[in-house]
């Protein structure tokens, strides 16, 4: 009998599935292997976690694995490609495809036919493939350049927000709210923190942002829809450029931003919709990991046949 594992590495979690040719048979969540956030001795320990546990619940070994399909923020990166490859060569028999994150989320969406995938995590990203099978992406340049909408984007933005508040002597929760998720006595600590080199998990902010936005938090609101219009922004550019007639798009979402606010899903819904009639836009967030054990069990089936 074939085994397969499929793995989404995210910014701060990794997933893991175990399969055979039709059923799934075993699951983990362990934290995060992006090598840039926790160097490569961490991110090494938990892919190896990740994938014990994983392979546990499903009772096989890593060594019953026929093939193995990993999607990963940073891909086009070889650096964090070859790495990755390498860790998981030593942690598993078969082979070994390493591929984007936005791959496997929008296999997971379409399961190989044309449509848009927009994740909002700790980043962001936008795939399209066409009828044609022309790709076609926007954002997810890093959080420094880009990730518009993502949970790094909302949390750097609600501290700055929070910071022009109290400038202005501008009654919101979200400074007290910031403080308290990242444990901070002082506003020269904030200062301190937010500032800090590299910087601090912005990401970590959201729970924090959209508690404030559901006490009705005006500045928290806003945030939240500004994430809305930019995440909205990115996944018009894809259209524009795969499907430049007015026709039928599927678009997906997918990742924590979308899966914890029901206010960004219905703005960035309403405001694709109004650019794109012809849109379906499906918000209930895919799961990549699925996505992955998919592109695993695919690659077998056609190297079987």
């Amino acid at each position: 009998m074939s085994f397969f594992l499929g793995i989404d590495g995210g910014g701060t979690k990794t997933e893991c599935v175990v399969g055979d040719n039709s059923r799934v048979l075993g699951r983990s969540v362990g934290s995060t292997i992006k090598i840039k956030k926790v160097g490569e001795d961490a991110a090494g320990r938990a892919l190896e976690s990740a994938v014990a546990e994983a392979c546990r619940s499903a009772g096989v070994t890593p060594q019953q694995i026929t093939r193995t399909c990993i999607g990963i923020a940073g891909s086009s990166i070889p650096e964090v490609t070859d790495w990755t490859y390498s860790v998981l060569k030593q942690l598993v028999a078969g082979e070994v495809q390493v591929v984007n994150d936005a791959l496997i989320a929008h296999h997971a969406a379409f399961r190989g036919r044309p449509g848009v995938l927009l994740i909002a995590g700790t980043g962001s990203n936008v795939l399209g493939i066409n009828d044609c099978g022309e790709s076609g992406r926007a954002g997810g340049w890093g959080p420094m350049i880009s990730d518009e909408g993502s949970g790094f984007w909302i949390g750097r933005r609600a501290v700055a927000y929070a910071m022009r508040a109290y400038d202005g002597k501008q009654p919101t929760s979200l400074l007290d709210a910031v403080m308290r998720a990242w444990d901070l006595k002082t506003i020269e600590e904030l200062v301190s923190m937010a500032n800090s080199n590299p910087p601090p998990d912005f990401s970590s902010l959201l729970p924090a942002v959209l508690q404030c936005a559901d006490g009705g938090d005006k500045l928290a609101g806003e945030i939240l829809i500004s994430a809305a219009e930019e995440l909205a922004r990115l996944a018009t550019i894809v259209v524009r450029k795969l499907w430049p007639e007015i026709s039928k798009v599927n678009v997906a979402v997918t990742g924590g931003v979308f899966a914890h606010s029901p206010q960004i899903r219905q703005r960035f819904g309403e405001l694709v919709r109004a650019k794109h009639p012809g849109a379906a836009v499906n918000l209930e967030p895919v799961h990549p990991v699925m996505g992955a054990l998919s592109m695993a069990r695919k690659c077998n089936s056609a190297s079987a046949s």
